[in-house]
């Protein structure tokens, strides 16, 4: 301990000369000592980020289950990073006039989860009505196909027969869609009793060879275990585009006993007016609607979520590096560390109460009633923070025209700003397409767990491989993780199988911005180190984020989500060539990845320049990035 009371400074001889007539602290003290001040740092970040894990990752989900589309939301995602970029600096400004940082972070905690709470009381939008599909079943004792016409039926209208199941599943062979059909006899047969039955091995043996015979009144009603077998373009037995007879086969479950046959026979000439109803559901064509109520709901009070929240994070990191002083700045990432353990025990314990309460849209609603209370707590713990009255935190970028004028900067921030790119499109709709391929929410909650667990060791050796390939590499490095990770994306079947690639969510987010901190830098012009920083961020986090947003949203609607995450990847690759072949041939002259070309001590210097970045730039973690987007 210092004479002062705070604890002192574990001593390197080669950094830290030992005090004249004093002997090194021992180890012992320093392990023992718990400096309060910083304890309601710690305890704010890993409140405040308890908060952001319990909610912030599923408010694509619940946005989906209130009917929007994913060109809304992607609107919505895609706007908020800009209000975020614009509104940190206005805030903190004001902040910084008034000399009330403290007060303003307890107001925008209380605020932001009074915000996000009322996205609860937005109405659902009315669902779209699935097509009702009919066909007509004719069966004898020789035989049963089904006929099937259209008769002016659309649809637009809502109804279709079984040529729109024809074209609807037409590019789904490896997927099995079963159908029950529940067929009654016309009106003046309503009344009269027949015999039908399952015939097992094929046509033209009559009802001895049938399995068990059943007689009914007035309906009947079976399953068609793959649907796709019976109406194929290839499988009906005559027609054209309007009418066309399909040959009934492979059918099971006849009037709820189970049964498995070829065909169902009748014992005499008999015709059915039959009601589809498949495994799944396809909606109308109908004009959705877009940009009513809801969405005007979801957007005002994101939109305001979004502005309170924006100083959260820059006000209270600022004040840890005011309470950490110059000499502990390097400490600030075992502070935030804190913030990430709390995102993760949350993100997972949502995802286990999501799964716990059943798979119900409206089920997110348990989500909301624990932020709000853990942004009180929060705001409760920010009145214990120590914020002195120096604290900056509302800076504005200065000196950006002049800094994209250097040929080699520009083309590092484009980079940068497409890998914000691609973050802000998977935040906002990877979980969204694993649910459309039947994900369990239990999934959720081991992608987060796995891209926490993959972060934490990437920051803890980014430094040492930094050093071995250099932070170009690295860039190059995450680029190629996140073209195979988005290829493997758009193959999935199973959604367990994703889980397989997102250890590569350490490369693409903190090995990529360790590096990209420390580039910035080195290729700075002089004098402009804090600006390329600020601008840096903003790309990624503000720019990026909300330009990937807007575009994926587009995308899935309009090529779907395979194409959408194929043509992401394509691009990564095509971004990979042009950004080697730019930096080997274009800016040889700068090169920060090869550090022994300089003459002299440069590589040296060089080195000691990335290292210090290193240890005073601290990466963001995903869960950093999952803050600036949804918020």
């Amino acid at each position: 301990m210092a004479e002062n009371g705070t604890p002192a400074e574990e001593y390197h001889p080669q950094r830290t000369p030992s005090p004249r007539g004093q002997s090194p602290p021992t180890a012992t003290t320093s392990a023992c000592t718990i400096n309060k001040k910083l304890l309601p740092v710690k305890s704010y970040y890993f409140m405040i980020m308890s908060a952001v894990g319990d909610l912030l990752p599923f408010i694509a989900l619940h946005m989906r289950a209130l009917g929007l589309s994913p060109k809304e939301t992607g609107i919505i995602y895609g706007v908020m990073p800009f209000v975020g970029f614009f509104m940190r600096p206005i805030i903190g400004a004001v902040a910084d006039k008034l000399k009330k940082h403290k007060a303003v972070l307890i107001l925008a905690t209380i605020f932001t989860g009074v915000f996000y709470f009322l996205l609860l009381f937005v109405p659902f939008r009315p669902a779209v009505p699935s097509v009702s599909i009919s066909t007509t079943l004719h069966c004898n004792s020789q035989d049963s196909f089904l006929h099937d016409c259209d008769d002016g039926r659309s649809q637009d209208s809502c109804q279709a027969g079984l040529n729109f199941l024809n074209s609807s599943i037409s590019d789904r062979e490896n997927e099995s869609i079963s159908c029950s059909l529940w067929c009654r006899t016309g009106a003046d047969l309503s009344k009269s009793l027949f015999t039908a039955c399952f015939n097992d091995t094929g046509p033209h043996n009559g009802s001895r060879r049938c399995s068990e015979k059943l007689t009914f009144s007035s309906h009947l009603n079976f399953t068609v275990n793959d649907i796709h077998s019976l109406v194929a373009p290839d499988r009906y037995l005559n027609g054209s585009d309007s009418c066309r007879d399909y040959d009934l086969r492979n059918i099971s479950s006849i009037n709820n006993s189970t049964h498995e046959g070829r065909r169902i026979l009748c014992d005499r000439e008999m015709s059915f007016e039959c009601e589809v109803t498949c495994s799944e559901t396809f909606q109308c064509n109908q004009k959705r609607a877009s940009f009513d109520r809801t969405f005007i709901a979801i957007f005002f009070i994101f939109l305001m979520a979004n502005i309170v929240f924006a100083p959260i994070f820059p006000i209270m990191d600022a004040a840890a590096y005011d309470i950490l002083g110059e000499e502990k700045r390097h400490l600030w990432g075992k502070q935030r560390a804190w913030g990430t353990l709390g995102f993760a025990i949350w993100a997972v314990s949502a995802t286990f109460i999501l799964h716990m309460q059943g798979d119900q849209d409206s089920e997110y609603s348990v989500l909301f009633y624990l932020f709000l209370p853990l942004c009180v707590l929060s705001a409760i713990v920010a009145g214990f923070l120590e914020m002195s009255s120096d604290i900056i935190c509302g800076q504005f970028l200065k000196n950006v025209r002049n800094l994209l004028s250097h040929a080699e900067v520009l083309a590092f921030l484009t980079v940068v700003m497409f890998f914000g790119m691609l973050l802000g499109g998977l935040e906002a709709f990877l979980f969204w397409y694993l649910l459309s391929l039947g994900s369990p929410k239990l999934v959720f909650g081991f992608i987060l767990v796995v891209n926490c667990c993959s972060e934490l060791p990437m920051l803890w050796v980014a430094g040492m491989i930094i050093e071995k390939i250099g932070l170009v590499s690295c860039l190059y490095l995450a680029l190629l993780c996140y073209a195979v990770r988005l290829l493997v994306y758009s193959v999935l079947s199973n959604p367990w199988l994703v889980l397989l690639v997102e250890p590569t969510h350490g490369v693409t987010v903190a090995l990529m911005y360790a590096a990209a901190s420390s580039y910035a830098s080195i290729i700075a012009p002089p004098g402009m180190s804090a600006t390329i920083q600020g601008l840096l961020a903003g790309l990624q986090f503000g720019f990026g984020k909300g330009i990937g947003s807007l575009i994926t949203g587009y995308m899935f609607e309009n090529i779907g989500p395979r194409w959408t995450w194929r043509t992401f990847s394509i691009t990564c690759v095509v971004l990979l060539v042009i950004y080697v072949i730019l930096n080997l041939f274009v800016f040889k002259s700068h090169s920060p990845a090869g550090r022994g070309s300089a003459e002299g001590d440069e590589p040296a210097t060089e080195q000691a320049r990335q290292e210090e970045t290193l240890m005073n730039n601290s990466a963001p973690s995903a869960v950093e990035g999952v803050q600036d987007t949804v918020a």
